[in-house]
């Protein structure tokens, strides 16, 4: 179709590589998202990482044989291909290596969470977006969630005093404490807190985290992940006005809202996460780390010097 962003991926083993092929291409989907489709992909994968290596033969049997998706054998071959780039490796680790060479040509590209394994390398994944001033955004889905983006928007919450969010937690060492999965309730988190947070707690056991964030005017933000009993994502949000709790909507995907704020940013809209966003939700995430296992309170300054 005209003016269709030929989109590329990087990592073929999450789900999110088959959830957005499918709404980039199959136009009966009720959720279809139009203006863009994914025409070629390089398969990387970690090979220590079973949730990783155990889905990427599957995954690019589905996008080739199905949805026509060329395979590509570097990533510079991807970049002569494509006009934006979602990189989806599972695998925080990756996604430094990965992302330069898309920076530095400067095609737009999408971060799936979480952005790095580390503050250290999510920072250094940033600096080198600004140094080539090259389009570049990380999110989970949960943040565009209908339900969640609906709470986020209601006027009539005023001022967010503070937030309770939750999310399931689960653990790998690749990728420690909340880099892994529970890095949806943090994203949760900062929706509704944004920037400002000074310092963290952070309790742990073995099925459940518990950090609680300090903002300016005393503002407080908890993330709860949990590993036992039932799950879902969501938040209590304390505002000036009236408070609400939410949990995501099971009627409007939200890999399809992600999606379509993708899509819209690879047309030239401004990212809906800034960079300035994204780099201190890493720090929090880092300070809870070493608050868990040093079991002190954390300043982000001492992430972030």
């Amino acid at each position: 179709m005209a003016n269709e962003i030929r989109v590329g991926i990087i990592g073929f083993d999450t789900s999110h590589v088959v959830a957005f092929t499918k709404l980039l291409s199959d136009t009966n989907d009720p959720h279809y998202v139009p203006g863009a489709r994914v025409v070629a992909g390089y398969p990387s994968f970690s090979p220590d990482l079973p949730s990783s290596y155990t889905r990427v033969e599957g995954y690019k049997k589905e996008l080739t044989e199905k949805w026509g998706v060329k395979l590509v054998d570097s990533i510079p071959e991807l970049l002569d291909r494509v006009d934006a780039v979602l990189l989806e490796s599972v695998d925080g680790r990756r996604h430094l290596k990965e992302a330069e060479p898309v920076l530095r040509v400067r095609k737009p590209v999408f971060i799936d969470k979480p952005l790095a394994a580390s503050y250290a390398e999510a920072a250094a994944i940033i600096n080198l977006a600004r140094q080539y001033n090259c389009p570049m955004f990380s999110s989970s889905s949960l943040r565009f969630d209908a339900n969640i983006a609906a709470a986020k928007d209601d006027p009539e919450l005023g001022q967010v005093l503070g937030c309770d969010a939750f999310s399931p937690a689960s653990l790998d060492p690749t990728n420690p404490g909340l880099f892994w999965y529970g890095i949806h309730g943090v994203e949760i988190l900062y929706t509704f807190m944004g920037t400002g947070c000074q310092k963290v707690f952070c309790t742990k056991t073995d099925t459940y985290h518990l950090v609680v964030g300090t903002w300016a005017q005393g503002r407080l933000g908890t993330m709860r992940g949990t590993r036992a009993g039932s799950h879902s994502y969501g938040a209590t949000v304390f505002g000036e006005k009236k408070f609400v709790q939410v949990t995501y909507s099971s009627q409007v995907p939200f890999y399809a809202q992600l999606l379509r704020q993708i899509i819209q940013f690879f047309q030239g809209k401004p990212a809906p996460v800034s960079l300035e966003e994204t780099q201190e939700l890493m720090a929090f995430i880092q300070a809870a780390l070493v608050s868990e296992q040093e079991n002190r309170q954390v300043s982000l300054s001492e992430i972030m010097k």
